[in-house]
């Protein structure tokens, strides 16, 4: 019996449908979960850290001072700000 898949030329690995299947489902899970854990932090968060974890995640602005200069506070509460978002987020029932 011949598989239904050629493997791969580069490496030799011959996946089938099943796990190519199964992978995908996986990762859209992880995605599933992590788009109701970003609706939930939405309600759990404050104003002022979900304006800091969207400007860290979703603008990309790593260094806390860009994200303080733009806010117009302290670069120490925006710390603050973002851990006190890392705790609530790690704190809600969930599971990856």
């Amino acid at each position: 019996m011949q598989p239904h898949t050629k493997p791969c030329e580069m490496c030799g690995k011959s996946e089938d449908e099943y796990e190519r299947q199964k992978s995908e489902r996986e990762i859209k899970k992880k995605e599933m979960i992590a788009f109701i854990i970003g609706r939930r932090s939405v309600h759990k968060f404050s104003k002022r850290e979900n304006e800091i974890f969207d400007a860290y995640f979703d603008l990309g602005i790593r260094d806390f001072q860009q994200i303080a200069d733009n806010y117009g506070i302290k670069a120490y509460s925006v710390e603050t700000y973002y851990d006190r978002a890392m705790n609530k987020l790690l704190d809600m029932d969930f599971e990856l």
